[in-house]
């Protein structure tokens, strides 16, 4: 024998509004007197019996296993090249024309120099001059010192001697002394280059001798 269904406390307080409804509606339909006394109504109230058994274990469903799908990988974009500028088209070159430089002048040639004329050397041996010998130091007469000097002499135009210098000397001090002064009083012929008197260097000798 299975249990009856109870009802709720809620589901017997709306069936107990239920039936006063109905009873008021017939009372305003003069249907039912309003003289007559209403039943009591009786309501209980069932409590329902504590439950002993535990309560079910309330078990989530388990969540559907989603199929997933892999996703395609994205395509590399394609390399971005730089844009390429838009140069201007080279100028044409233009023929520079080089103009040779000007020949420099062709110089007239020139007459070959005229050789310079020889220049003949200064004298001093001629007769007209009329120079001194040389004074025979008396200490050499005496010691018996003989010998030859040779004499650089530089003769200007004029035929002076301008410079006196001893080239060779005779092994004798005194005596080339006694030269160099002699020649320095002496008149010479100036040297010649062409017409023209020149001055220039000529050697003299002088000889010193004890048999003169």
């Amino acid at each position: 024998m299975t249990d009856a269904p109870r009802l709720s406390p809620l589901a017997l307080g709306l069936v107990a509004m239920a039936h006063v409804a109905v009873v008021t509606l017939l009372i305003s339909l003069h249907v039912v007197p309003v003289s007559l006394p209403l039943p009591p109504l009786m309501v209980s109230l069932v409590t329902p019996p504590q439950q002993t058994e535990p309560a079910p274990e309330i078990v989530p469903p388990r969540p559907r296993a989603v199929a997933r799908r892999e996703r395609p990988l994205p395509e590399p974009a394609p390399p971005v090249l730089a844009a390429e500028t838009s140069l201007p088209a080279p100028l044409p070159e233009v023929e520079r024309v080089v103009e040779p430089p000007p020949l420099p002048p062709i110089a007239a040639p020139q007459a070959p120099p005229q050789p310079s004329a020889p220049v003949a050397p200064p004298r001093f041996d001629a007769d007209y001059l009329d120079n001194p010998k040389p004074v025979y130091p008396p200490l050499s007469r005496r010691m018996g010192e003989e010998g030859k000097v040779v004499l650089r002499v530089f003769v200007d135009a004029s035929g002076l001697p301008a410079q006196v210098e001893v080239r060779t000397s005779s092994g004798s001090e005194r005596l080339d002394r006694a030269a160099v002064s002699a020649i320095g009083r002496w008149k010479f012929v100036p040297a010649r280059q062409g017409s023209e008197a020149v001055a220039a260097w000529v050697l003299v000798p002088i000889v010193f001798s004890l048999k003169e």
